[in-house]
């Protein structure tokens, strides 16, 4: 069966994934179209197609023309490598218009229960699948390990890791007595953060991967049902970005002060999420900054690497434990890739 691929989102893992493995795909499966936030192009790409700019906002034209591709005829895969909340919500008719999703977006994933059960039930009544093995750790197994232990009749009973790549290179280079908004600018130089790096610090991301890996293991939880430890002080979290930017001294004040307050003897920490089912059949999730000592797993893992552990009724005692990179363009369309095989092989 040949396999039609609409590439969505054509900012840093879209440029990777078209640029090192388009050209290798199966014969059975094509580049059908591409598109960024403000046009789509039917394969061949144009020549000038990687300076396009591209804005944060999907036009609705651009919508529409997925929408009429996924009801050509052809079996078709949406790969979704964006982070537009925007386009996660066309999940729904897309599916309905016959097409599979791949995504390495996060927000449909981590989306309103409600939404979340509409796209379930969707992929059931049409047959339709839905892989998103990058949206936590880049690829890295994880999400396979969770199905291969329910499938064996296991049960996960707890989850935890380093799932921001950011936070975690950010808090492998700190050390107490450094201003924290070096790192952090550094980390944006070297394009590790967000644009507006308080998207990384206020801890959403890991929240959101949390969620994701708690749905796949079986279990009802909610965004707002996670603790979070935002970095971000109150007064600094509402104002624009460039203005942030510019009052740096008062966060590494704000940050000084909670690390003397709580932790004033560490020596490394690490931003941890950490999800759980509770002896009562609640769900417990909390992502927040933790002084770690030199036996922590985390402590000695090379910057931007990550590590996870999986608990379950067979593997308590000695966890499961995934160590490799969890972020990065080339590891994340690699992940990609192994999601159309995969496609491929349910088809």
């Amino acid at each position: 069966m040949a396999l039609a691929v609409i590439v969505v989102g054509l900012g840093t893992i879209g440029k990777t994934w078209l640029n090192d493995y388009a050209a290798r795909l199966p014969d059975n499966v094509f580049v059908h179209a591409a598109a960024n936030s403000k046009r789509l192009w039917r394969w061949p790409l144009p020549s000038d197609w990687q300076q396009q700019t591209v804005s944060m906002q999907v036009q609705s034209a651009v919508v529409a023309e997925i929408s009429k591709l996924c009801d050509s005829g052809h079996s078709v895969a949406v790969l979704d490598l964006t982070a537009s909340k925007e386009v996660s919500r066309n999940y729904l008719p897309w599916i309905e218009a016959g097409a599979h999703i791949i995504s390495a977006n996060k927000y449909a994933g981590s989306s309103h229960p409600e939404y979340y059960q509409q796209l379930r039930d969707a992929l059931e009544h049409h047959q339709r699948y839905w892989l998103y093995n990058t949206t936590v750790g880049a690829g890295l197994p994880i999400q396979k390990a969770i199905r291969e232990r329910l499938d064996c009749y296991d049960a996960i009973t707890a989850m935890e890791g380093n799932f921001s790549g950011s936070l975690s290179w950010i808090f492998q280079q700190y050390r107490p007595g450094d201003k924290l908004s070096e790192w952090l600018c550094k980390a944006a130089d070297i394009g590790y953060t967000e644009p507006d790096p308080r998207i990384d610090l206020s801890g959403m991301d890991v929240a959101r991967k949390l969620l994701i890996l708690a749905r796949d293991a079986g279990w009802s939880l909610q965004l707002a049902d996670v603790t979070l430890h935002n970095l971000v002080p109150t007064a600094l979290q509402q104002i624009p970005v460039a203005s942030f930017w510019q009052q740096l001294d008062e966060f590494d004040q704000a940050f000084e002060h909670w690390r003397l307050q709580h932790y004033p003897t560490a020596q490394q920490f690490c931003y941890i999420g950490h999800v759980q089912a509770m002896p009562d059949g609640s769900v417990k999730a909390t992502a927040q900054l933790q002084p770690i000592g030199s036996d922590s797993p985390y402590a000695h893992l090379p910057p931007g690497n990550a590590n996870f552990i999986i608990r379950s009724r067979q593997y308590q005692q000695n966890p499961l434990v995934i160590q490799g990179p969890g972020a990065g363009p080339e590891v994340t369309a690699a992940g990609v890739q192994s999601d159309i095989l995969e496609l491929l092989k349910l088809l």
